[in-house]
């Protein structure tokens, strides 16, 4: 079947390549090729399909969800979908994906590696795994009833999915020889997971915590949501890792992850492993590093950093997200929008938003942990993780209505769908809140420079975190909270990536070339958290812009981007520099360096205030 399928893709592709004909979709009538006709009518059908992968020993399991309604002579793309890190396909169709298969889509739901009922371990997208499970599903799929092809004899086949179903979606596109999988609608997706991990060298121990345990516990979010937990869950989460024979994950995630909270620290191995699973590793066209584990296999390294094809991709990213921020989103668009194809950017404010804060601590009735550190609640703003997310949407403009109108446009050849729910044209749209957002050509870095004032130290290490608990009057009185801006009449919108050039300097003549030993194990190594504040006119509280924080860790220059925020000011407004010791973000790597409790941070931080200019569109 292979072979004849191969043979009679190669010849209609050299009559259409003769036409000059390459890579359209056929209109919306449903005509158009395929090697494996419709012959008979018939009701289209849900079932559960194995998918054996020679290369790795795994089965993939799948749920193939079949157009509403098969018609003969007619063709139908394929759309597939991924879920999140800890969660499995679906097997009913989702409401968005029954409008897929009404719409006249094949809908493919997958269990990734290790998750649902597919077999192997949670590599976190290697290339040599679960990209060689996913070219296997889409080899199983060549044989679909009345597949839809392009003029080059590759399927139509599109996709979408958030987080760990969007990482999916670059890596089939980059590790599959035959780059099939050209159009693709990833939400909230990592660009570098060493970034995102381990940004500037700082551990992001709150979410590497939460994400060692997430295959584990599923619902871990319910748990943590303020709720009280449900045995049976819990229950059925441990007999499932009984069942299974131990973990979902593979020792290589448990060994870097725990051993970069213990030390305070990522090893090389773990650099270069996560580098080598991040849409980085196709942009950059660097080769992976080495990796060396005690307990895990190492990856062996077989998919060459190959550039992306030309790859029409529509990106969408929450400002709100701490884990996989703004600044990932910008780097896979201008990655994608370099090879050439449609690419658009648009925000939102939801994402990855950490479930737990200070406030959901158990004390006794009528009180919480924030009233009880301080009766003067009102006064402090405490370092919780953040606040709750919201609409997926850019403004007015709808996250699922502009996947739905993507796929109808690229797939369908439904030409002026995309324009038609989304009115922006190739501009990008910024989300400031719920419902206010903005358009802009281009996505500022840096900006309007403040100075920062170095005559006052800030508190690193233990002094570090009890000032940080006491809340925003301390920091204000001991840490320095530095006033950057007052905004005008008319107001101001601050949206894009804030740049800054600083210098973090010892206390007590402590030279630099005393700074010998390794980082998190002696002197030298304060670590700070920088954020962007914002305090409303007549208010006496600073709100972290965004909940978004920047790690900078040791002395000297630091000089570079920091995370990307979005917010509509009012007049009278202000903003100012946070720093922080300690943060819930960071809950166990804050410094360790008791021999430097004090520094100094001197420099510029360059904000991006826009002019009207630069907003080809206001309240979106």
């Amino acid at each position: 079947m292979n072979a004849m399928r191969g043979a009679l893709i190669g010849a209609v592709s050299l009559l259409l390549t003769a036409c000059g004909s390459s890579d359209e979709v056929s209109g919306t009538s449903g005509g158009g090729l395929t090697t494996n006709p419709v012959t008979e009518s018939r009701v289209g059908e849900v079932y559960r399909q194995e998918v054996p992968v020679e290369k790795t020993g795994d089965t993939m399991v799948i749920q193939v969800m079949e157009p509403t309604q098969l018609e003969a002579g007619k063709t139908y793309p394929l759309v597939l979908q991924g879920h999140g890190y800890g969660g499995s396909r679906n097997i009913e169709p989702s409401g968005f994906q029954q409008r897929l298969r009404d719409a006249g889509y094949y809908v493919i739901s997958i269990d990734e590696r290790g998750n649902g009922e597919s077999s192997g371990k949670v590599r976190v997208m290697s290339p040599d795994f679960e990209g060689q499970n996913l070219i296997a599903i889409l080899d199983w799929a060549e044989d679909l009833e009345g597949l839809r092809r392009f003029g080059d004899g590759r399927m139509v086949v599109g996709s979408y999915g958030g987080s760990y179903g969007g990482m999916y979606q670059f890596l089939l596109a980059g590790a599959d020889p035959q780059q099939r999988l050209r159009v693709i609608a990833p939400d909230v997706t990592p660009h570098d997971l060493v970034y995102s991990l381990n940004p500037n060298n700082v551990v992001k121990s709150g979410w590497g915590l939460l994400l060692t345990s997430a295959p584990e516990l599923p619902l871990l979010g319910t748990l943590l949501g303020g709720g009280a937990p449900d045995p049976l869950v819990l229950l059925n989460s441990l007999l499932d890792i009984l069942q299974r024979g131990g973990t979902r994950q593979d020792n290589a995630i448990f060994e870097i992850l725990t051993g970069a909270v213990v030390s305070n620290s990522f090893s090389e191995s773990g650099v270069n492993f996560f580098k080598y699973h991040s849409v980085s590793y196709f942009c950059d066209g660097q080769p992976a590093g080495p990796q060396s584990f005690l307990l895990a296999q190492p990856d062996p390294l077989e998919v060459a950093p190959r550039p992306f094809a030309r790859i029409d991709a529509l990106i969408t990213q929450g400002f709100r997200d701490t884990l996989f921020n703004f600044n990932n989103g910008l780097e896979n668009y201008e990655c994608l929008k370099a090879r050439g194809g449609d690419v658009r950017l648009l925000t939102h404010e939801s994402g990855h938003i950490l479930p737990l804060s200070l406030s959901t601590v158990p004390l006794p009735p009528g009180s919480n942990l924030e009233t009880v550190l301080d009766p003067l609640y009102a006064a402090l703003t405490l370092p919780g993780f953040q606040d709750a997310g919201s609409a997926r949407s850019c403004g007015s403009l709808v996250l699922d209505d502009m996947q739905f109108a993507w796929l109808e446009e690229k797939l369908q050849g439904k030409r002026g769908a995309v324009d038609a729910v989304m009115p922006i044209g190739n501009d990008i749209c910024l989300s400031l809140a719920a419902d206010d957002a903005i358009t802009v050509r281009t996505v500022r870095r840096g900006g309007t420079s403040f100075d920062i004032d170095d005559s006052i130290p800030q508190f690193n290490s233990a002094l570090g975190v009890v000032g940080a608990v006491l809340g925003n009057g301390a920091r204000e009185a001991l840490l320095a909270t530095q006033p950057l801006y007052t905004v005008p009449a008319g107001g101001a919108v601050l949206a894009g990536v804030p740049t800054m050039s600083l210098n973090l300097a010892a206390l007590g003549g402590l030279g630099l070339d005393e700074c010998t030993l390794p980082l998190g194990v002696g002197a030298c190594d304060p670590i700070l958290f920088l954020g962007i504040g914002h305090r409303k006119a007549g208010s006496t509280r600073w709100d972290l812009v965004d909940d978004q924080l920047t790690p900078v860790r040791g002395f000297g220059e630091h000089v570079g981007e920091m995370t990307g925020i979005a917010e509509r000011l009012a007049e009278g407004d202000e903003l100012a520099l946070l720093v922080y010791g300690f943060h819930l973000q960071f809950p166990v790597t804050w410094s360790r360096d008791l021999l430097v409790p004090a520094l100094t941070v001197g420099g510029t931080v360059q904000l991006p205030l826009l002019s009207p200019s630069e907003i080809t569109r206001q309240g979106v």
